[in-house]
């Protein structure tokens, strides 16, 4: 399973970003070959929330880690207990707490 964390880096040991539309980097992580790949945000410059799920959709992306809700039903959001973590802890907390 591919998952998309919001980051304030393009590494996996960057500062996690809990602002969805605002993250500057999005991390795209395979849970199955543990690798990863970064990319910056369509939605850094203009902040429009439309623009970043629009584009998930597209690249077929349905769970994220982020810092809050996302009213859009296709998306399964996950938000760590902590805000001031690394996008490995961040994704670390996640593989701990869903259900596969």
């Amino acid at each position: 399973m591919k998952i998309v964390i919001t980051s304030n880096g393009e590494f996996i040991g960057s500062k996690f970003c809990p602002h969805f539309e605002e993250c500057k980097y999005l991390i795209v992580y395979d849970t199955k070959t543990k690798l990863y790949g970064a990319r910056k945000s369509p939605s850094f410059n203009t902040k429009n929330i439309l623009t970043l799920t629009k584009f998930l959709k597209q690249i077929y992306i349905k769970n994220i880690i982020t810092g809050k809700k996302i009213n859009d039903k296709f998306f399964k959001v996950f938000i760590p207990t902590k805000k001031d973590i690394s996008v490995e802890e961040a994704i670390i907390e996640f593989l701990e707490n869903y259900n596969f």
